[in-house]
């Protein structure tokens, strides 16, 4: 049988981006509308290849943006020590506020070809990035730390790792005196209130037209920690 050791932060590389998004997929499954519309049949060979493919040209094109893993050792009779993937995050300093055109930071065409699913996760980018673009703005220039992405696999959950996948950012944004933001499930709610972030806006609104009205909405909270005037010791 094997042990489980501790959980460990480091970070990602690009190969291992295909993995780390099959986390990503399993953790979510599709309990996540707002996961399931920006990341198309992400359950599938093809739907997973264009989403480790996204992944990689976002790591390669943001300087701004720390792509992190959480990983456990495991250790078998017969296999040795090895590390296995189990928790995936992205942090990005942000200092500008995103595009309120999903086209502008997507290839939409591309991602979602059909017109419908294409407008339909225009129109949910355009609110999604309101409350986020306001706290930069009242940033005064100094930006906010944004957890962009927090996933830990399914099986290996309760054991820290989406813990200390949000306390990298947390001390981060302590360190530079930086509020941090997140869009948050609800099923993480109490994760991210034990690390210290607490709920700007309970229910984020999304107006997406009466075109869209039987289709499943995100359910997704504001929540925020700092500005902080002091530094760790």
């Amino acid at each position: 049988m094997a042990a489980i050791n501790t959980v460990s932060i480091s970070p990602l590389s690009d190969e291992e981006i295909p993995i780390s998004f099959q986390v990503l997929s399993k953790s979510f499954g599709h309990d996540a509308p707002f996961v399931d519309i920006y990341f198309p049949n992400h359950d599938t060979p093809s739907g997973q290849a264009q989403g480790s493919k996204r992944l990689t040209e976002w790591k390669h094109s943001s300087e701004a943006s720390t792509f992190l893993k959480a990983t456990i050792a495991t250790t078998a009779c017969d296999e040795g020590s090895q590390q296995t993937i189990i928790g995936l995050a992205v942090w990005t300093l942000m200092k500008e506020a995103p595009p309120a055109e999903l086209a502008k930071v997507e290839n939409v065409e591309e991602v979602w070809p059909d017109e419908a699913d294409r407008e339909f996760m225009t129109r949910l980018w355009r609110d999604y990035v309101v409350p986020r673009s306001k706290a930069i703005e009242d940033s005064g220039g100094k930006g906010v730390y944004v957890l962009e992405l927090l996933t830990v696999h399914p099986d290996y959950q309760r054991l820290g790792a989406g813990t200390a996948l949000v306390k990298w950012g947390t001390k981060a944004a302590i360190e530079q005196e930086l509020q941090v933001v997140v869009e948050g499930t609800p099923v993480a709610r109490r994760l991210y209130e034990n690390c210290g972030l607490r709920t700007k806006i309970e229910e984020m609104r999304f107006d997406v037209g009466e075109e869209f009205a039987g289709r499943r909405k995100p359910k997704l909270i504001f929540m925020t920690r700092g500005p902080f005037h002091f530094v760790l010791a």
